[in-house]
């Protein structure tokens, strides 16, 4: 099909106004997530009471609504951008041998998305970031990767271009391959009104996506194209005028064998048979708006009702002077007392006023005072159950999604078992595995357009895998299997994974206190063992005095070294263990000046790892040949 073909389809096209079949659903399905996700327009969906509530009561309570869609979706998102951050994901590129293409190549995904400021850009940032943000608030959102045309030799810088749902017009799908896509998206151009003065004016722009080629039309204005010596390409644009409008159609060929497009969403919408999608917590939208509702309903009762109440028995107004008051008006007149202001009644409005009665003649006709004023609570019950109410909500949007509650700081599940939490743990990952082969998908898909681009057709491999331990426990969830594993009396090696998984939770995002850390744990003599455990082997004589005062003072130690080499962290092990050496033996030293005199060998370091320590390790010749001569003796007690 040529240019000429290509254009009158798009008239066709543009003049049917054709949407395709779920048009309607994808755009509700869109316009009410971004409203849970982001607090925009949530109100567009708070319901009037009809029958005990009228319009200025309504817009009363959507005054006083404070939503927690926002928080609640945000607590379902969390697990995904964790996901997304997994440091084990496998992934390359490989295009057999060619180097300078694998270049070109590397410079499109880091230049795909984003600035240079700290770092937020490329392919994979978009992925961590933006391809979430669509997942929960567009799934039928379409990306398409778009680039400008360069000169010859100069490498393309392709981007992400959206195209959300109420502009994805029309598209067709064949055996699962996306075959055409007809959008329609808002743009700014620029024109000159009938005095040469340049305004600006948002138009239409209208693209239809086939394989191997694109064509896109704007309006535009003839005038500016002349006033700027816009010289139009005859062979790439055609000007056509429909309805007195101008319009320019720019037409592309990708040399491409798909459309470098694709869908955001990855779970399949039941009530259109597959053909579209929901987002991740498209089975807790039920509990999203009762949430609103319950809120609603909380935050007018907080506002209206937690006041105590004030019932008092008070005077008629008897007006002033001559002007006596009848029930709120001037007596024989049509003008409201001004001393009650229409009320009728003489109401004490300051903290100062005090009410006066006559003293009676008798005690028989005096009454008691406590019973002209009190104050009645409101029915706190009644809104504690609603908070409660509300709460439960949260949870069960979890328990939705996840089969499990595990994110929600209020469940730590400390006393869990271990067959609970491997349930909880399971539950999550069948609901996050889907979501990392989507985020494979299209790391491949990019990637495979910008070989593609680079010029390369064959011959080039992709990989792009999740680890199978998305790393998904919380702090809470990994405290639990540690005190599971302490309490089973696992191996030391199995408990000192635990820790590790912990802090790499807990230093998440902190590279210094991460390094820190690590250093740290891997100079650390008893690490994964219990208290128990080390407090014996500290009275052990089959554990070196080095390791003894090693541990002693591991916090002075470390904090002497700091202050005297403060690029500790950043240098190799074997620099490291021999700095140590160096900061344990005062300690030492000053040890033997105490007690017994202990011979210890400094000079030469044998085995720079203590994670598999002895009880020889910085002892003398003299002492690993006593330690030997008192095991020979236990040994031959035991056979004796």
């Amino acid at each position: 099909m040529d240019f000429t073909e290509k254009l009158t389809k798009f008239k066709k096209k543009k003049s049917s106004n054709k949407k395709h079949a779920d048009y309607q659903r994808t755009v509700d399905l869109a316009k009410e997530y971004k409203a849970h996700v982001s607090g925009v327009g949530i109100d567009d969906y708070l319901k009037r009471f009809a029958k005990r509530e009228d319009e200025e009561m309504f817009e009363q309570r959507k005054r006083l609504t404070n939503s927690i869609s926002q928080s609640v979706a945000s607590s379902l998102q969390k697990p995904f951008y964790k996901v997304a951050r997994n440091k084990n994901v496998k992934k390359k590129f490989t295009l057999k041998g060619d180097k300078n293409r694998e270049e070109i190549v590397q410079k499109m995904i880091s230049g795909f998305y984003g600035t240079n400021e700290l770092n937020t850009k490329g392919l994979d940032f978009w992925l961590k970031n933006r391809f979430i943000e669509l997942t929960f608030t567009d799934p039928n959102a379409f990306v398409v990767i778009e680039w400008e045309a360069k000169p010859e030799n100069v490498p393309l810088e392709p981007y992400p271009y959206e195209v959300n749902s109420i502009d994805a017009y029309d598209y067709i799908y064949k055996h699962g391959v996306l075959n055409e896509l007809f959008t329609r998206q808002s743009e700014t151009i620029i024109y000159l009104d009938k005095d040469g003065v340049e305004k600006e004016k948002v138009v239409d722009a209208f693209t239809l996506y086939e394989i191997g080629s694109s064509l896109k039309v704007v309006e535009y204005c003839p005038k500016y194209f002349e006033a700027k010596g816009i010289v139009i390409d005859e062979t790439r644009q055609v000007t056509f005028v429909e309805n007195e409008i101008h319009f320019i159609a720019t037409y592309n060929e990708t040399n491409l064998d798909f459309i470098p497009a694709f869908r955001v969403g990855y779970i399949r919408d039941t009530a259109t048979d597959g053909r579209t999608f929901v987002n991740p917590f498209e089975s807790a939208m039920p509990y999203f708006r009762k949430a609103l509702k319950a809120v609603s309903e909380l935050d007018l009762s907080i506002t209206l009702h937690t006041f105590p109440q004030k019932l008092q028995y008070v005077t008629k107004c008897k007006g002033k002077g001559t002007k006596k008051c009848n029930n709120g008006m001037v007596s024989g007149t049509q003008t409201v007392c001004a001393e009650c202001k229409g009320s009728g009644l003489q109401i004490h409005t300051s903290g100062q006023d005090a009410i006066y009665f006559p003293l009676p003649d008798t005690p028989d006709e005096m009454f008691d005072l406590d019973k002209i004023l009190v104050y009645k609570q409101p029915p706190i019950d009644l809104i504690k159950f609603q908070d409660d109410y509300v709460r439960n909500l949260k949870k069960d949007a979890h328990l939705s999604v996840y089969n499990s509650n595990m994110f929600l700081a209020e469940d730590p599940q400390f006393a869990k078992t271990a067959t609970e939490v491997n349930t909880n743990t399971q539950g999550i990952f069948d609901t996050l595995f889907p979501y990392t082969e989507k985020f494979s998908e299209v790391w491949k898909t990019a990637v495979k357009v910008f070989v593609r681009l680079s010029g390369l057709m064959t011959d080039f491999e992709l990989i792009h895998i999740f680890p199978t331990d998305l790393e998904i426990k919380t702090v809470a969830v990994l405290m639990a299997e540690l005190k599971l594993a302490n309490e089973s009396e696992a191996p030391s090696y199995f408990r000192d994974a635990i820790l590790e998984e912990i802090a790499n939770q807990v230093y998440e995002g902190d590279e210094l206190g991460r390094e820190k850390h690590f250093t740290r744990h891997k100079f650390f003599p008893f690490s994964g063992k219990t208290e128990t455990e080390i407090q014996f082997l500290m009275a052990s004589p089959y554990v070196s005095n080095f390791t003894k005062v090693l541990y002693a003072n591991f916090e002075a130690i470390f904090t002497d070294i700091e202050k005297a080499v403060p690029n500790f962290y950043k240098l190799n092990y074997n620099v490291q263990w021999e700095k140590l050496n160096e900061f344990v033996k005062p300690y030492l030293e000053e040890i033997n000046s105490q007690n017994e005199p202990l011979r210890i060998d400094f000079g030469t370091i044998e085995d720079p790892n203590p994670e598999d320590d002895n009880s020889e390790q910085g002892m003398s010749d003299e002492e690993k040949a006593n330690q030997k001569k008192i095991a020979d003796e236990k040994e031959a007690e035991k056979e004796i």
